[in-house]
């Protein structure tokens, strides 16, 4: 039981680093292809992205945990 847990995590952080990064580099990308500025600002904006996504998802998950039966 103790290897399929370790597999699941580890398929479970793939996935989450597999977003993580589309997320920031389709951010920056598009941030800098499109807006035509620099790549440092361009980064700034993926970073910022990336952290508000990954943060709002925590959140919501955490909401989700916590309600209860009844509430809605």
């Amino acid at each position: 039981m103790t290897d399929r847990r370790r597999t699941g995590s580890a398929a479970w952080w793939l996935a989450v680093a597999a977003y993580v990064a589309g997320v920031f580099g389709l951010g920056a990308a598009l941030w800098h292809w499109v807006l035509v500025r620099p790549w440092g600002d361009s980064l700034s904006f993926a970073l910022t992205l990336t952290v508000s996504v990954l943060a709002g998802q925590w959140i919501a998950a955490r909401i989700r945990r916590g309600a209860g039966r009844g509430d809605g």
